[in-house]
């Protein structure tokens, strides 16, 4: 995508927004429902795209566009209620007769930049509250799934002519990344809202200085076990939240911190439930663990795990790669410094450390810069209180795995994860500026 090109999408995105800002909260609702009808008539279509393009399960892409549904319902609602917080001046001294209302007013043209392993839903979380705030936007989808992003892109097209909402409402931007990045540094865009990796996050940090800048950068998410709950029925849940995917997933889990009391229950229990879950075809409806998302991304892991085995690591569970299949891996015996266990490893590999106790346990799992999602598995309310206050991260689960998600609710991270909350109600706030608008007794 060329200069020129860029520099018409900002002007066309420009016109968009003056023609859309003010739009009536029917007119934004019209274009959405229209939106979540034409997604349901290729809701096939787009899930097989997920699958063929980035070897997702088709069961889990499935799930994934219709949780893309549920983000745009969950919008078409939020619209209804955003936007306006009464605030009683005439409480105050000196304020009497007063009003006051804080109003959100959409920001301008919003840059959305989306990841491959979510590439319909985690578009959904940005796309749909931008039109739903009032802004125009410009969509620089993933690389990797070209075609879906288009097919998801036309089905907007076709809602918003339906809807009759100006030309240029949304965007399809290319996958050149210097483009992407010319996009983002134009003074006209108003926010940028991007989810992929903490280096390229913290470089738009450095080169937006004082733009709105929305970031979800991943994490290592951390699972504390406390002793005396059932083993098992623990294991069994998180096992697809540590593999499924292909572990492809920001908020997978990651680390696994086992009370020693329950260590010779646990462990073999969730090596037993990692190995239940189907590996292979991705087009399989029975497969939970498919391919990475290229060869290249398998070799390297594989490479990390050889290089932990020579470093004193015990494989626990271990397949052979083939290609871009890299089957379930279960280390144990990894050092807190390694990078197995400080960086996001994006794949299907977890780690199990044994912990003397639950607080010992809580520590190691917050000794981290990253903070997106946490979790804790006890049977103590106070040690579930406990962990409340010491798992820093923006989502803290307790007796849940850490990839249990509401579309609607918020979704965030603290630290090296990002910053801000995503979710329909909390993303329109992200594309929006409040103004506290007083109005005092006629004179």
């Amino acid at each position: 995508m060329g200069a020129k090109v860029w520099e018409g999408m900002v002007v066309d995105s420009l016109r968009a927004f003056g023609a859309w800002k003010d739009a009536s909260r029917l007119d934004r609702r019209r274009v959405l429902e229209a939106w979540w009808e034409q997604v349901a008539l290729v809701r096939e279509e787009l899930a097989r795209g997920i699958t063929e393009e980035t070897g997702k399960p088709i069961t889990l892409a499935r799930g994934e566009v219709g949780r893309a549904e549920l983000t745009l319902r969950a919008t078409i609602e939020a619209v209804a209620s955003f936007g306006e917080v009464a605030v009683p001046y005439d409480l105050m001294p000196g304020a009497e007769g007063c009003k006051a209302v804080l109003r959100r007013f959409p920001m301008g043209p919003v840059l959305a930049i989306t990841p491959f392993n979510f590439p319909v839903n985690l578009a959904m979380h940005k796309l749909a509250p931008a039109v739903g705030a009032g802004c125009s936007v410009i969509w620089k989808p993933c690389p990797q799934a070209p075609r879906t992003s288009r097919l998801l892109w036309e089905s907007f097209e076709a809602a918003r002519l339906q809807a009759m909402a100006p030309v240029h409402l949304m965007q399809l931007a290319g996958p050149d990344p210097a483009a992407a990045e010319e996009l983002a540094r134009d003074p006209r865009i108003a926010a940028v809202s991007f989810t992929g990796s903490e280096r390229v996050g913290r470089h738009l940090e450095r080169v937006l200085a004082g733009k709105r800048l929305l970031l979800e950068l991943g994490g290592n998410g951390a699972v504390v076990v406390d002793e005396g709950v059932d083993a098992a029925a623990v294991a069994r849940q998180i096992a697809p939240a540590a593999v499924a995917g292909a572990g492809q997933s920001c908020s997978k889990a990651q680390r696994i911190y086992v009370h020693r009391r329950l260590w010779d229950t646990f462990v073999p229990a969730f090596v037993d439930a990692v190995k239940a879950l189907p590996v292979g075809d991705p087009m399989d409806p029975a497969t939970v663990v498919g391919p990475m998302i290229d060869e290249g991304a398998a070799q390297r892991m594989d490479d990390t795990l050889n290089r932990a085995l020579g470093q004193g690591a015990v494989i626990l569970l271990r397949g052979t790669r083939q290609g871009a299949l890299l089957p379930p891996a279960i280390l144990t015996g990894v050092d807190e410094l390694d990078p197995l266990q400080c960086e996001e490893c994006f794949s299907p590999v977890t780690l199990v450390t044994v912990v003397d106790s639950f607080e010992d346990g809580l520590d190691r799992a917050a000794a981290t810069r990253f903070g997106l999602r946490a979790c804790a598995y006890s049977r103590d309310q106070r040690h579930l209180r406990l962990a409340e206050s010491k798992l820093r991260a923006g989502g803290v689960l307790l007796n849940l795995p850490p990839t249990f998600r509401l579309d609607a609710a918020p979704f965030g991270g603290v630290g090296a994860s990002g910053n801000g909350f995503e979710g329909p109600a909390w993303a329109m706030e992200g594309f929006t500026e409040g103004r506290l608008i007083v109005e005092g007794p006629a004179l």
